[in-house]
Parts: C-alpha cells; structure tokens; sequence
C-alpha cells in the first residue's frame, strides 16, 4: 500500500512531453504577441512624429502673424546663393520652445561660418526628428544637425522660380504670405517628411541623391521648370526618373549625397526643402547639379509604412497615401495653380 502511494505521488510531476508542449504554447504566444507590440510602438511612434509637424504648422502659422509672412527661402544677412544662408526652419525656432538657441545664432554668417559652426549648427532639435526615423537617433553625417521635417516647394524642379502661383509656398529667396494661397490652404500643403540619409553609401535608398540625370524640364506650362498636373509633364517626370534610376550606380560623394542633413542650412539638397513631383515615398532623388545648390527631385518620404504626413498650409496634418494619384500630388504641392482637386 505505502509503495502505491509513493508512485501516485511520483506520477503527478510534468513529463518531458508535456514540458515541451508547455513550452511551445508559450513560444506561440510570444509570437503572437511580439507584433502587437510593435505594432503598438510603431502608432506611438507615429503619432509623435504627427505632433512634431503640427507643432511646426503652428509654429509657422505665429511666425506668419508676427511678420505677416511665411519665412522666406534661404534667410539671412549673407545672401550667399543659398550657400550660406540659413533655413525657414531656422527662422521659426522661437516659436519651436527654442528661443535660447535661436539667439546665439549670428545671422551676419553663414550656418557653417564660425561661430554657428558649432554647437550652434549641431544641436539636435528633438521636435525636428520623427522617432520612427533611424537617423534621428545620432548624427549620421558627423557635423549635421538631421531634421525629419522639410518645406515644400511644390512641383518645382528648381528652388530659383520665384513666387509664381504654379510653384509652392517655399522657393528660393521668396516670401509667401497666406493671402497668396489660391488654391486654399485646405488643398496646400505646406511641409512634409524627408527621411534623414545614413551616409551609408546605399544608393537604392529614397533619400540618396543620383546627380547624373541632366535636368528636368517641361513645355507648355508657362516656364520650363514649374509642372502643372497634365499628362505631357507627368510624362516628362517619370521619364527623368526612370533615367536617373537607370544611371545608377554612381559615384558616391560622401556627406553630399543624402537628404535630411541639416534643419539649418539653406542648401536646397541638404536643407529642409522637397518638391512634389513625385508621389511619396518614391525611390531616389535626382538632380542634374552635383554642388547640391539646386535638386530636381527630392520626394517626400517616411519610415512609416504606406505613405507620409503632409502639413497642410491651414494648420492640418493629413497621412497621404503613397499610392495618391501622381497629378493631385502635383496639384497639392502649387498655391495657385487652380488645379480641381478630388478626395485624396
């Protein structure tokens, strides 16, 4: 009877089957759960980034009540060709929380002109960084200060074409004020996310630059580097884009080469700036001009998965869809060009 008792007592511990069967039901459930959570951390993430670039509509919509005007395209006292001149970007630091910063910044000098050549020009600016991005997380280009968030210049394929209706609201040495928003500022958008470059040398990736595609231009649209949303210039655009894919590899140039280096600097390709040629998140950007003064396709692009968001000129952040049709993209990206916009 005791022995009975002693191997009933025994047979109530776990078998080696069953420990294994334990321990793939927990294994099952792990994997389960394991893209819930980043599913999870990726709509924290992209929330966050949608509140950096609302914060930056707002900061730009006070910028316009203090001075009655959007910030121009490059700023400062240098007038340097846009060399060494600073960003729209920088011009609204103060109404970023960033104040402090802003007033050691001498605008006599450029922003990599001593001394904001510095701490100045480096300082990582978190409302500048979608924290879905990995290179908001470091400095992948060693003297940058990255920046997620860039100003559109509408479907333009150079930043010098002055403050025509067809173009964006931010083009080079131009000022726009609200007023001059025809289209709406419902139906404008105002900026939107630039993936920051890694300075890897991957030249598939969206943010990398292919400089030996020539330069785009159009006919029949009034001036030869401003797109309407006719099929003879979405024709044009993706012809050049297909060439300038087609041509790589290239040459990589370093520290030139990639977008989204600095939140500061008025260098067209570094700098905080796109155009709306193609649609989001479309691969590579091209550019005729390898002293990156002047780009013909820089693209809005994100980390986040189908599309990117765009800060609408009234102050809206709306998640655009990468597969928009190419010519409402082009017509969101004018301020004038009373295009008849659909549901986008």
């Amino acid at each position: 009877m005791l022995n009975s008792r002693l191997l009933t007592r025994c047979r109530r511990g776990f078998t080696l089957i069953e420990l294994l069967v334990v321990i793939a039901i927990i294994a099952v459930l792990v994997a389960l759960l394991l893209p819930a959570v980043q599913q999870a951390r990726e709509a924290a993430r992209r929330s966050a980034c949608k509140n950096n670039l609302k914060q930056v509509g707002l900061a730009l919509h006070n910028y316009h009540d203090t001075h009655n005007t959007l910030p121009g395209s490059p700023m400062g006292r240098t007038r340097d060709n846009g060399w060494n001149v600073w960003s729209g970007m920088s011009m609204i630091l103060p109404f970023m929380d960033q104040a402090p910063l802003y007033n050691q910044v001498d605008f006599n000098r450029g922003p990599r002109q001593a001394p904001n050549n510095g701490s100045i020009h480096r300082s990582v600016i978190p409302a500048y960084l979608c924290p879905s991005d990995p290179g908001s997380g470091s400095r992948p280009q060693g003297d940058s200060g990255p920046c997620s968030y860039a100003l559109s210049s509408g479907p333009v394929t150079a930043w010098s074409v002055g403050n025509r209706p067809r173009a964006g609201i931010f083009t080079y040495r131009s000022s726009t004020r609200f007023t001059y928003i025809k289209d709406g500022t419902s139906n404008t958008i105002m900026a939107s996310e630039v993936q920051i470059g890694l300075n890897d040398g991957d030249q598939t990736a969206i943010n990398y630059r292919n400089h030996t595609a020539g330069n785009l231009r159009f006919t029949g649209t009034g001036h030869s580097r401003i797109a309407d949303n006719s099929q003879t210039s979405i024709d044009a655009i993706r012809t050049y884009h297909q060439a300038c894919r087609a041509a790589l590899p290239i040459t990589h140039d370093g520290g030139n080469d990639d977008a989204g280096r600095y939140w500061g600097s008025a260098r067209n390709f570094w700098g905080p700036w796109f155009n709306t040629l193609m649609p989001p998140n479309s691969p590579t950007n091209c550019d005729g001009n390898n002293s990156v003064s002047e780009i013909d396709i820089k693209s809005a692009s994100s980390h986040h998965t189908g599309g990117v968001h765009a800060l609408m000129a009234d102050g809206a952040v709306r998640f655009i869809s990468e597969n928009l049709d190419q010519g409402t993209w082009i017509s969101l990206g004018s301020k004038g060009g009373a295009e008849v916009i659909g549901a986008f």
